[in-house]
């Protein structure tokens, strides 16, 4: 019997394994949980979120609860590129072993941090306090540092078992969305939202006390102690947000001039701020706080418009390279749906002798946010902004800013 044999010519036997050997790797969608390591022993978790839906790729920063949504998402069979645009950085990875390893990079003053990451589909156990643990739920008066470098922080922790979360308030505003653990003894909590990368690490040090250190992404300890507050310890701990900063005169008005775009200027003598009551956000579109302010000033400047009510902010920004900054502002106002100009008032190495900044006493940084009457003159100042993560507190920073709306509105 002559035996049959099947031949398929080279060149056809290459096109048929082509798909095989060229599928795109699946994209690697889920709850990752991940861990950052800004400098050498320092462990910053925190969780990315990646989604495909009708074909389209979404994914979001996470905090515990809090979400940051990546402005694009991209797979391309082998690197993952989650694009942080608003604050100039990203997060690039490739699958490894299961899981992920990649590098977080970010644009600062002196050039780009550099960060590799890590990440896994499976969360580490979360501890369980043994029967009759103290909770770490309240506030908490912290002291940071030693000796004359000591500064005042106000903790606001939340527990629910063994999870943790909370942040520290400061004069320009909070750390962020703090997550972590608390297993009765031991606190760890950390942040890491495309700009704020913190760790705290704590022990119990007798009954209402911690005492611990607090590392940021350059990975140096500093210690700090801290104690509970009852609801009045909390209220006065730290010096309210008006009183911080104000009017060096408070009878001289305020006059500027900066660009909108390239080749328009915008001035507080203009048509739109003539004779006008307005809030002026002194603002950086790579500042988390003032990213969370921006949303609650074009509600107000929505509600009060046709009050007369006029919003304007003033953007520093990290380098004097102007077509990267007016394109961070672009990406700042897209991103929050922000119809009030937003300006480029120049660079944050000069902005404490440019105007309106030259004109406060107290003056501690981003955001800090003016309420000018029709005539232009300071009638108070805030320093900082209290964020979502502040719970209660910042409900009440939304109060405390239409309460000052009204105020100038009413002069």
């Amino acid at each position: 019997m002559r035996r049959l044999t099947l031949s398929v010519p080279l060149g056809a036997a290459a096109l048929l394994l082509a798909p095989v050997l060229f599928a795109k790797a699946p994209v690697p969608v889920g709850r990752w949980h991940a861990t950052l390591e800004p400098a050498s022993g320092l462990e910053v978790p925190f969780g990315l979120k990646v989604e495909s839906k009708g074909g389209v790729l979404s994914g979001a920063l996470v905090n515990g609860k809090a979400e940051s949504r990546f402005t694009s998402v991209a797979w391309d069979g082998e690197r993952l590129i989650l694009r942080l645009d608003h604050y100039d950085g990203s997060l690039e990875a490739r699958v490894a072993d299961g899981g992920l390893v990649g590098t977080f990079t970010r644009a600062i003053p002196s050039g780009r941090v550099e960060a590799p990451f890590r990440a896994s589909l499976t969360r580490t156990a979360v501890p369980v306090p043994p029967k009759g643990a103290p909770s770490i739920a309240g506030d908490w008066g912290v002291e940071m540092g030693e000796g004359e470098k000591t500064s005042r922080l106000l903790a606001t922790f939340r527990q629910k078992g063994g999870d943790a979360s909370g942040t520290l308030l400061g004069s320009t505003g909070d750390y962020g969305p703090m997550s972590g653990t608390w297993d009765g003894t031991s606190l760890v909590l950390s942040v890491f939202d495309g700009v704020f990368i913190y760790r705290i690490d704590a022990k119990a040090d007798g009954p209402g006390r911690l005492s611990g250190t607090f590392r940021n992404r350059n990975g140096v300890p500093t210690k700090w102690t801290a104690r509970r507050l009852d609801a009045a310890g909390a209220a006065s701990w730290l010096p309210g947000g008006s009183s911080i900063v104000r009017a060096k005169d408070p009878g001289a008005r305020v006059s500027f001039s900066y660009p909108s775009a390239p080749g328009k200027t915008v001035s507080l003598a203009d048509p739109e701020f003539a004779n006008r009551p307005v809030v002026v956000a002194i603002s950086g579109t790579w500042c988390p706080n003032c990213h969370d302010e921006a949303p609650v000033l074009e509600e107000v400047w929505k509600k009060y418009e046709g009050k007369g009510l006029a919003v304007v902010a003033l953007s520093y920004e990290y380098t004097e390279d102007a077509e990267r900054s007016f394109r961070q502002i672009a990406r700042f106002r897209e991103r929050h749906g922000l119809t009030y100009p937003v300006l480029f008032a120049g660079t944050t190495k000069g902005a404490a002798a440019s105007v309106p900044v030259s004109l406060l006493d107290g003056w501690k940084g981003y955001p800090t946010t003016l309420f000018l009457d029709r005539s232009h003159r300071i009638v108070k100042a805030h320093s900082g902004f209290d964020g979502p993560s502040t719970g209660a507190r910042f409900a009440a920073q939304k109060k405390e800013l239409e309460a000052a709306v009204k105020e100038i509105l009413a002069r």
